[in-house]
């Protein structure tokens, strides 16, 4: 239950006793109510002996309340969330978790858009306990969130319908932006020299409000998932999203805008961050992109055309690979005839024919063709010959094969720009995904065992050189999830507990650092490594 000074100010209250943390951190008084008053209540003070009760489970954790629920709180002023007690991870296996938040279907056809979850819990219901932030990777946060106590600014939130105007009004709306632009559009921008997310976006955004609550929604979580920040500001801007993305999926006018892809791209990469809350991903707006892409196929159809189209396009592309990568099936996007020759090319086109080749390699790995000996040699030598055709700026500016000498730690190997880091990056991933998936390999007997140790040895060499360089070029940190992906798919194959815990340690420095990748696999895998359960 939270105080009553951050019960009237919105703020996300701990329920600490005798003083919650941020009375305590601002020196205030703090007073807690005995109990929670409703208006038009029709509840009395004493009920019969004879009254019936509903058995309910020993645990019930609310996780979302409606407006109208939270409109029938007591005249002062409280609308913020029901802090959870403090649970052990193992509670949350024996909790019932009741959601009241409906799913939305869009009118689309073939379309359906899930919402998102209306409320997060200051307690993740995960299923195991991260290691103290002492580990052994440190990686760098977004910039310092202003303590909503220095400014009422700071707890705005958007009324519904009201349109996002433009210059910004709210000194929260230009902190969620600017934080967008310096911190969150490199999710998109990872080998686009452009920078069409953190540029073209933003001024579209100008004058489409869609795509303006989209952009303050997925920085509005993202603050919310590595600070602080108050949760329901980013379902607030969600909400106001919603209500004009639906109407327009239905106009086969405005489904051909990019602006809507590029809305809806944003918010699966919200979504993708609210899987480590609600411990499922419900994919509604990675279903969302298919069904526009493939309505407005020919404005999408080869190399050529507009880059800011293709820029979201590739875009998409890379968050289908994520799902391809965890889920380890085949791509549901449509591949379009991408530029997979070798021929010159500006660096940022060299990167992105890596993307296109990962993609080819997880159609093979992942369908119909894994056990064709012919296209495994195609794409094995599509992966060399990149390596050893692509300019020398993806060269490493620096390159030393232990980081600190111990003889145990990742490389330290340093580029100069993100497409070398991302072009590398992705190239390391599409030769370990083929050296596993390698058909000739025997499947019984002797030969089998001792193909499998040299498989192994050579996937350990991948995920460290993967480690290493996101761990060498931290400013373009998309490169760790390229890292964190692999971990998920070979990080069973890492038989010491040194090389265990570090892989663990990175992953949740990740997650902490950028909220994310979801660190859900993080449990699978230590249950591979025999690890007590936490």
């Amino acid at each position: 239950m939270p105080c009553n000074r951050c019960r009237s100010r919105h703020y996300r209250c701990d329920g600490k006793q005798p003083k919650c943390s941020r009375c305590v951190h601002a020196r205030k008084d703090c007073v807690y109510d005995t109990g929670r008053r409703f208006r038009r209540s029709s509840i009395q003070g004493s009920f019969s002996s004879a009254q019936p009760w509903v058995a309910l489970p020993p645990r019930i954790q609310f996780l979302d309340e409606s407006h109208e629920i939270r409109s029938q709180y007591a005249e002062d002023g409280f609308s913020g969330p029901l802090t959870p007690p403090d649970h052990s991870p193992d509670q949350y296996s024996s909790s019932v978790i009741i959601q009241l938040s409906p799913s939305v279907t869009s009118p689309a056809s073939g379309l359906t858009v899930l919402s998102l979850l209306n409320s997060e819990p200051s307690v993740h219901p995960q299923s195991y306990s991260a290691p103290p932030a002492s580990t052994s990777y440190s990686l760098p946060v977004s910039p310092h969130v202003p303590d909503p106590d220095a400014s009422a600014n700071f707890t705005y939130k958007p009324p519904p319908g009201a349109p996002v105007l433009w210059p910004l009004e709210s000194e929260q709306e230009a902190m969620l932006l600017q934080h967008y632009v310096e911190n969150t559009a490199l999710f998109f921008d990872m080998v686009d020299n452009k920078c069409h997310f953190g540029v073209h976006v933003v001024q579209r955004a100008k004058t489409n409000s869609t795509l303006m609550n989209a952009i303050l929604a997925l920085s509005a979580r993202q603050l919310s998932r590595i600070s602080d920040f108050d949760p329901y500001v980013a379902d607030a801007y969600y909400q106001r999203c919603f209500e004009t993305l639906i109407p327009a999926l239905n106009d086969n006018i405005a489904i051909r805008d990019e602006s809507l892809l590029a809305a809806t791209v944003i918010l699966r990469l919200m979504e993708e961050m609210n899987i480590s809350i609600i411990g499922t991903d419900p994919q509604g707006h990675l279903f969302g992109t298919q069904a526009i892409i493939r309505a407005a196929e020919q404005s999408y159809l080869g190399t050529t055309g507009p880059s800011f189209r293709q820029a979201i396009y590739w875009a998409a592309f890379r968050q289908e690979l994520w799902i391809s990568l965890m889920t380890q099936r085949a791509f549901q996007l449509h591949i379009f005839p991408a530029d997979r020759s070798m021929g010159p090319a500006d660096d940022s086109i060299w990167a992105t024919r890596t993307i296109a080749h990962l993609g080819d390699v997880c159609n093979f790995a992942f369908g119909e063709d894994r056990h064709s000996v012919l296209r495994y040699s195609q794409l094995m030598d599509e992966n060399k010959v990149w390596r050893k055709q692509r300019p020398d700026s993806f060269d490493p500016l620096f390159w030393r094969q232990d980081r600190d000498g111990s003889g145990g730690r990742f490389p330290d190997i340093r580029y100069h720009q993100k497409t070398h880091v991302m072009g590398n990056q992705y190239n390391t991933l599409a030769h370990m995904l083929l050296v596993v998936h390698d058909p000739t390999i025997p499947q019984l007997g002797p030969a089998h065992r001792q193909s499998r140790a040299v498989v192994d040895k050579m996937v350990q060499e991948d995920v460290r050189t993967l480690c290493g360089v996101a761990l060498s070029n931290l400013k373009v940190f998309p490169c760790i999830f390229v890292a964190c992906f692999a971990i998920a798919l070979v990080g069973d194959r890492f038989a010491a507990r040194d090389d265990q815990e570090q892989l663990r340690d990175l992953w949740f420095a990740c997650e902490r650092s950028h909220g994310f990748p979801p660190t859900t696999s993080i449990q699978q895998l230590e249950e591979s490594w025999g690890w007590p359960s936490s």
